[in-house]
């Protein structure tokens, strides 16, 4: 196990050489040398340039290159963070930049660092820059059996114009957001076993307690009694009992009602419908909208938004047990409305159904759902980007530039009326299930049957939830997708 404890600190002046480890300094493909050139030494200058051609450094954002600095008194090392092209640089860029550094700092148990940027100069970039130091940290070592081991690094970042209230206000909403991303890691990360309907719910007792929030935590004979059909049918075939959670944040004179709604499934056989065992594997993840959801309201009374927010989050496993739901078998959601199930391993939409009919009894002025919902759109999208599908564009619109500014990926695909057809039954109201084709907007057309005629965007995170390989700039299993989007949103609105 780790304990890396990070500290950020505003340097103003120029660089004291005896103060630092590590100086990382920017190098624009598009310009001959390195940022901040001015605050450096020719000595400093004269080598870095060299070391940049020798290398032949091509400056990709994201790349790095380390350069051994002997006769530069007490700084041991200086590493130069490619940023691509001037023009390329946005906050999607940065993080990638940052989330490398941080990588980098891994190595040391004990560091002090300078980072000498320029585009530190702007206030969401500096923040997003230590959200993502912070982040490209995190790694899950909770199983492991090494022995405790405590890192202490020290960052100082280069700002001329900020005055330290403000530095401090952003490394605290810098820290309050990371922290729940790695918040959301930790859940999807757990081993089922461990993470269940019930503990699930503990934790969002304990998020509730700590930030003074309401919650109300359902359970399996409330769920049968409310009418939840839905959620009721999918935890049949499991031993632990389903939890229907309601968290709310009710400021004074709120000016509206947002509900964000995650899916919980706490791990996901596929049901009598079995998935192959490869498939199988990995399927603790798909609690990984719960997730995301649940970690925003962990933020919420920092956040203090001006709004009302509702975290509703239906959760259960789905096992092929004595008792578990059938192909054929139909269900009624919260709504009224009959459900024809045709796939025992589409249970998440069935559930969702239930908690959007919920978020809608609410009077919710807009709701917004989270689910690792479909394998197409991870075929259609590939596994970094998230599929965004809405009843209003205004709101799509809106999430869409949140996540721009979150350096989250996400793509708009079309609530395409033709496929209509695909969940049409002759039994019931609807079917839980199409074709292959157009599989992400058939699901997400049949949730829009239980949010009537309020707002709602849909987001299929399938994909960027969890990353088995891991990446440059992602960590292996859970990433927190959704989180800095989601609190983006509630913040501006």
């Amino acid at each position: 196990m780790e304990r890396i404890l990070i500290k950020f600190n505003l340097a103003k002046k120029g660089i004291d050489e005896s103060r630092y480890d590590l100086l990382f300094v920017g190098k624009y493909r598009d310009r001959k040398s390195v940022t901040n050139r001015n605050m450096l030494n020719k000595k400093m200058i004269g080598v870095i340039d060299q070391a940049i051609e020798f290398d032949n450094f091509d400056s990709e954002i994201g790349s790095l290159l380390p350069i051994n600095t002997h006769n530069f008194k007490k700084i041991k090392k200086v590493i130069i963070l490619g940023m691509g092209n001037k023009n390329e640089i946005n906050i999607t860029a940065l993080c990638r930049i940052a989330t490398t550094a941080s990588g980098h700092l891994k190595k040391y148990k004990k560091c002090r660092t300078l980072f000498l940027l320029d585009i530190m100069s702007e206030t969401d970039y500096l923040r997003s820059f230590m959200e993502s130091v912070n982040l490209g940290l995190y790694e899950f070592k909770k199983y492991k059996g090494d022995p405790v081991e405590e890192r202490r690094l020290s960052v100082d970042i280069y700002n001329s114009k900020i005055s330290i209230k403000d530095f401090r206000d952003l490394i605290h909403n810098s820290f309050t957001v990371s922290s729940a991303i790695n918040f959301a890691r930790d859940l999807v990360n757990e081993p089922p076993m461990f993470l269940t309907p019930t503990k699930l719910s503990e934790y969002a007792l304990k998020i509730s307690r700590v930030s003074n929030l309401n919650c109300r935590i359902f359970d399996g004979k409330e769920i049968e009694k409310m009418g939840m059909g839905g959620l009721n049918a999918v935890s049949k075939g499991s031993e632990e009992p389903a939890k229907f959670i309601h968290i709310r944040y009710k400021p004074r004179n709120s000016k509206k009602n947002i509900a964000i709604v995650g899916k919980g499934i706490t791990y996901d056989t596929g049901g009598l419908s079995l998935k192959p065992s490869d498939s199988m594997r990995t399927m603790k993840m798909d609690m990984a909208g719960a997730a995301c959801v649940l970690a925003v309201m962990s933020a919420i009374s920092v956040i203090k938004p001006n709004i009302e927010v509702n975290c509703l989050v239906p959760t259960t496993e789905n096992m092929p047990g004595g008792k578990a739901y059938k192909p054929d078998d139909v269900v009624n959601a919260y709504n009224g409305k009959s459900i024809e199930i045709i796939n025992t391993d589409a249970e998440g939409r069935v559930c969702l159904a239930d908690a959007l009919s919920y978020a809608v009894k609410l009077k919710a002025d807009e709701i917004i759902d989270l689910a690792t919902l479909t394998g197409a759109c991870i075929v259609g999208l590939g596994p970094y980007t998230a599929g965004l599908i809405t009843n209003n564009q205004h709101l799509g619109d809106r999430i869409l530039d949140s996540a721009n500014k979150s350096a989250e990926k996400i793509w708009q695909l079309p609530l395409d009326d033709e496929l209509k057809n695909e969940i049409k039954s002759d039994v019931a109201d609807i079917k839980n299930a199409g074709s292959r084709w157009g599989g992400a907007i058939s699901a997400a057309l049949f949730l829009e049957n239980f949010v009537g005629d309020t707002p709602w965007a849909h987001l299929d995170i399938a994909g960027p939830a969890f990353i088995e390989k891991g990446g440059t700039w992602y960590p292996k299993g859970g990433t927190g997708f959704g989180v800095r989007t989601i609190i983006n949103y509630i913040t501006n609105s």
